[in-house]
């Protein structure tokens, strides 16, 4: 059935259901599913202003965009620890999937940016810091990453002489969860999942959600958590509103609630006493 050409006119509330079953049955997340129907809503949209077609069933509510953030993880310091401190030498695989991975999470980069760091992209500032320096495969935007914010990111980059070993997404993402698994980041996290039309909700354990853009959310998260003002963690990640760059913050309301005691806790004023 999705295999036949439609219409602007066949795009309807029937056509939606039969759209998200189709995808249901590959297995597609939630969030997928969403980001399919959310461009076939954008494509009928500027289609009808152009006077192409007067269809207005993709603008009923019940045309809407699945989506979920059960499943968008972050790994915190403490697990991305873990993954670093793990003796990964036997499994030559593992220990590059790994290492790659880490240095997604302290870049806050895309795979198909983090993957792809050399030498050339190594640079100095006038004030003698080294920085990554590269222009983003998805929207060509500079960005400027200082290499020694954190320590293991210069560690792992200097480990193969600042040029990431190549390794296919997939083959990452079927190995970080291993690694996930060695490191023992196996808590049980509610995910929600499509069945028949429904959202249904199951637990996973942590390591089986951890993903290659698991990394840029991660770097992100845990560069905010450490007090870098969201602007300039902006300029490293390469978003240009604040309301999408907030998307990729998984930080929990106890996180936030110790982060401000952290960074902004205002302590009572000692009161001098006069002295006689």
């Amino acid at each position: 059935e999705m295999h036949r050409k439609f219409n602007y006119e066949d795009i309807t509330i029937d056509f939606y259901d039969q759209y998200v079953q189709f995808f249901n049955k590959k297995d597609y997340s939630l969030n997928t599913i969403g980001r399919h129907i959310k461009n076939l809503k954008t494509i009928m949209k500027i289609s009808k202003e152009e006077g192409l077609h007067s269809n207005t069933e993709p603008e009923r509510k019940k045309f809407k965009i699945l989506k979920t953030d059960s499943d968008q993880i972050y790994l915190n310091e403490d697990e991305l620890t873990s993954m670093y401190n793990l003796d990964l030498s036997e499994d030559k695989e593992k220990e590059i999937a790994r290492d790659v991975f880490l240095i997604g999470c302290y870049t806050a980069l895309r795979f198909s940016d983090y993957s792809r760091i050399k030498k050339d992209n190594i640079r100095t500032t006038a004030q003698g810091n080294k920085v990554i320096t590269m222009f983003t495969k998805k929207t060509g935007e500079q960005v400027i990453i200082p290499l020694e914010w954190h320590w293991r990111l210069d560690e792992l980059l200097k480990k193969y002489d600042y040029t990431v070993p190549k390794i296919w997404e997939q083959k990452l993402n079927q190995k970080i969860k291993l690694v996930g698994k060695d490191a023992k980041i196996t808590e049980p996290i509610e995910i929600e999942q499509l069945k028949g039309g429904l959202k249904v909700k199951s637990t996973a354990p942590k390591c089986q959600l951890i993903k290659t853009h698991t990394a840029r959310r991660s770097g992100a998260t845990n560069m905010y958590k450490y007090g870098i003002p969201a602007i300039d963690i902006m300029k490293i990640t390469g978003h240009k509103k604040e309301s999408n760059f907030m998307l990729y913050i998984k930080q929990s309301k106890e996180e936030t609630a110790d982060r401000i005691i952290t960074l902004f806790k205002i302590h009572k004023p000692i009161l001098k006493t006069n002295m006689k």
